[in-house]
C-alpha cells in the first residue's frame, strides 16, 4: 500500500517534469531462499539431535522486501536503504510418533542501507550489481509440549534477537521505462532470487 500511494503521488509530480532527470526509485519485489529462512532451518536442524521433536514448515512468507535508491549525477552509481520481511511458522511433532505438540512462529526482518553500481545503464533496459549491509531482527515464539523425564513439559516461550544481515547480488537486471521489472541472482537476506516491479521518478 505504501508503495502504491507513492507511486501515485510521483506520477501525478512527474507530469510536470518529464524533461527532468530521474534521480529516485522505489521497489517492491518478492524473494526465494533468504539467508535468514536457511540459518534458522540449519538451527533446527541441529537442534533435532538433542531433543525428540521435529518440526514440519507450514506457511513461509516472503522474503518481502521494500527498497529505495537515490541516483547521484552519474546515473551508474545509486544509493539507498531497503527494509525486507520474512514470516515462516512450523507444527512441533513428536519424533516417534508425530503427534502435533504445538507450534512455532518466526518473524525476520531487517533494515539495510544499500549501494548499487550499473553496468549498463539505459533508458529501458539495466544490468547491475548490489550490496546491502545492516541489522537484521529475529523473534520467535514457541508454544508446544514436550516430555522430560516421562513429564508433560509445556515449552512456551519468547525469544527475541538482532543479527548482522547482508544481500549480495551479483548480477540484477531491469527493463521498462519509468515502471521496470526487474529480476536479481544472489545471496542474503532477500533471497537467492528475487523478482518485482520498481518505479523511476
Amino acid at each position: 500500500m505504501v508503495l502504491m500511494v507513492a507511486v501515485a503521488i510521483m506520477t501525478a509530480m512527474s507530469a510536470n517534469a518529464q524533461n527532468e532527470d530521474l534521480h529516485h526509485e522505489l521497489s517492491l519485489s518478492y524473494g526465494l531462499g533468504s539467508i535468514a529462512q536457511f540459518g534458522d532451518g540449519l538451527g533446527e536442524g541441529i537442534g533435532l539431535v538433542f531433543t525428540n521433536t521435529e518440526y514440519d514448515d507450514g506457511t513461509i512468507l516472503g522474503p518481502i522486501s521494500l527498497e529505495y535508491f537515490y541516483h547521484f549525477n552519474n546515473p551508474r552509481l545509486a544509493l539507498g536503504a531497503s527494509f525486507t520481511y520474512s514470516k515462516w511458522d512450523s507444527d512441533v511433532l513428536d519424533r516417534s510418533s508425530h503427534q502435533k505438540l504445538g507450534d512455532r512462529k518466526r518473524n525476520f526482518f531487517s533494515v539495510m542501507p544499500s549501494f548499487k553500481s550499473y553496468w549498463i545503464n539505459k533508458n529501458n533496459f539495466g544490468l547491475y550489481s548490489k550490496v546491502s549491509a545492516g541489522v537484521g531482527f529475529l523473534s520467535v515464539k514457541d508454544n508446544f509440549k514436550n516430555y522430560k523425564d516421562g513429564k508433560e513439559v509445556n515449552e512456551k516461550k519468547d525469544d527475541n534477537g538482532a543479527y548482522f544481515m547482508f544481500q549480495l547480488s551479483f548480477v540484477g537486471v531491469e527493463f521498462g521505462s519509468k515502471f521496470r521489472g526487474f529480476a536479481e541472482l544472489g545471496i542474503g537476506d532477500q533471497g537467492f532470487l528475487q523478482a518485482g516491479v520498481r518505479y523511476k521518478f
